[in-house]
């Protein structure tokens, strides 16, 4: 019997060889590192919401799938309206505030 991965473990979901989460945690280094960034995103996305757009790419994807939603769901935080793109344009103009 095989654990679950970080992933389903913090969503309570079962676990299988070939779970879509276990392969989009792959780049990120420490276990609890693995299940915040789990967290954050199911609920940002919903934990249904977040399966499926994981699943929704090819297995190679998933890693860089998961970066951009992690990315985006931080960018929509700060900035609710622009999400990544208002973080990128407000902190070009804080360091160049003449345009």
């Amino acid at each position: 019997m095989r654990l679950s991965c970080n992933g389903c473990r913090v969503l309570r979901k079962g676990c299988s060889e070939n779970c879509s989460i276990r392969s989009s945690l792959a780049w990120i280094e420490s276990p609890e590192s693995q299940a915040n960034a789990t967290v954050f995103l199911a609920k940002f996305y919903g934990r249904t919401g977040l399966v499926n757009l994981i699943n929704a790419v090819p297995n190679h994807l998933r890693p860089a799938i998961f970066r951009s939603l992690l990315h985006e769901a931080c960018g929509r935080i700060v900035n609710p309206i622009y999400g990544s793109v208002g973080l990128l344009w407000s902190s070009k103009t804080i360091q160049d505030p003449t345009g």
